[in-house]
């Protein structure tokens, strides 16, 4: 019985070291492979804008993921497997403030297309150009897509 306990326990604090560590992955490939810097292009609102709502939802997401490492920190130092009775003040604070966050990113993503669509700026429409938006459809010869997995 003993060793049953033992193995339930291993597992346990095991799960919540993988689960600090896939959040570690993911704040890290989110600030790594997202170009964030030319998606802000978009209030700068010059002759070239990039717009990737999958940028807008990952950088919405981060809060969430340091919450999510947060809280599994707090239970591999917890002593036992009892479940955390007690939520800490700035705990609940920020985990209503990581949905909010992560939320606010999904439904800007689904809004800013919109307000692109009835601007002065019209969609590259070709491969490697589809997330960029311009004022003259003949800027979209002058762009040269930059590559982060390169």
């Amino acid at each position: 019985m003993k060793d049953n306990e033992l193995r339930k326990f291993i597992i346990y604090k095991l799960s919540a070291a993988f689960m600090m560590v896939l959040s570690v992955v993911l704040i890290c490939a989110v600030i790594k492979f997202t170009d964030m810097f030319n998606t802000s292009s978009i209030f700068y609102r010059g002759d070239i804008i990039q717009y990737n709502g999958k940028v807008i939802i990952c950088v919405g997401g981060i809060p969430l993921f340091i919450w999510f490492f947060f809280f599994s920190l707090r239970i591999l130092l917890h002593k036992g497997m009892k479940p955390l009775k007690k939520s800490t003040l700035i705990g609940s604070l920020w985990a209503g403030f990581s949905i909010a966050c992560c939320c606010l990113g999904f439904v800007i993503s689904f809004i800013i297309p919109f307000i692109l669509m009835f601007s002065s700026y019209t969609s590259c429409n070709e491969d490697k150009l589809g997330s960029y938006y311009v004022i003259h459809p003949d800027l979209c010869k002058t762009i040269v897509p930059y590559d982060k997995l390169r």
